[in-house]
């Protein structure tokens, strides 16, 4: 009961913290911000505070694999709607969402979210380059990181970037 009750302050906490400079309705409040690493190794990522979005550091000139977008006001507010519902607090610092599970390769996942007071990275290194779990908490982070990691690669900015010059298997 007091581990519920704890999950409970700490969800109204972090929540709270972000809805000071919240905005009415459902806007993004503007000190909000992420980033995201994926992907085997973790070659891939996203600053949504400069807008730099990488495709890959793994090639000759990784320089060609790096460019600059601003999310749609409509593509941050689904964004932080799923991070919010993620309750990044309640996660350790360090996760493994399918330790009973390995790959070759290894997959890097690292969300970092900064909203009012609530600074929080999750580092899920070198796990299974998998986005399946056996466990809800699991799932929840995997599904978030994919679904960013999805609507990051379907935008023609990265669409735009050279093709792959090392593909892992």
């Amino acid at each position: 009961m007091k581990r519920i009750l704890c999950s409970i302050l700490i969800c109204t906490a972090v929540l709270s913290g972000c809805a000071g400079s919240r905005p009415s309705g459902d806007a993004v409040p503007e000190d909000f911000s992420f980033s995201l690493t994926w992907d085997a190794y973790g070659v891939s990522s996203y600053d949504s505070t400069t807008g730099k979005l990488v495709k890959t550091t793994d090639a000759t000139h990784p320089e060609d694999y790096v460019t600059t977008y601003r999310l749609t006001e409509d593509e941050l507010t689904e964004i932080y709607a799923l991070i919010m519902a993620l309750d990044v607090e309640l996660y350790p610092d360090t996760y493994n969402p399918n330790a009973d599970m390995y790959t070759k390769p290894l997959m890097t996942l690292i969300l970092a979210v900064k909203c009012g007071e609530v600074q929080k990275t999750i580092r899920a290194e070198n796990i299974a380059y998998s986005f399946e779990a056996d466990n809800r908490r699991g799932q929840a982070f995997l599904d978030t990181c994919q679904a960013i990691k999805n609507l990051l690669t379907a935008t023609d900015a990265w669409q735009a970037l050279p093709d792959y010059e090392f593909l892992y298997q």
